[in-house]
């Protein structure tokens, strides 16, 4: 039973973990996109005021 319960333990512990870690990259990769379309609007409104 113990033997039982660890494994339960340890598997519970990495999925959480890797359910965390994906929820952490993808806020991240949404975050990053946001940004880079902000640069490209600035961008845009300095290159439109260059010419």
């Amino acid at each position: 039973m113990d033997v039982y319960q660890t494994v339960l333990v340890a598997a519970a512990t990495g999925f959480f973990s890797a359910f965390g870690t994906g929820i952490a990259m993808k806020t991240d990769i949404a975050w990053i996109k946001r940004i880079l379309e902000q640069h490209e609007n600035r961008i845009g409104v300095i290159e439109k005021k260059d010419f």
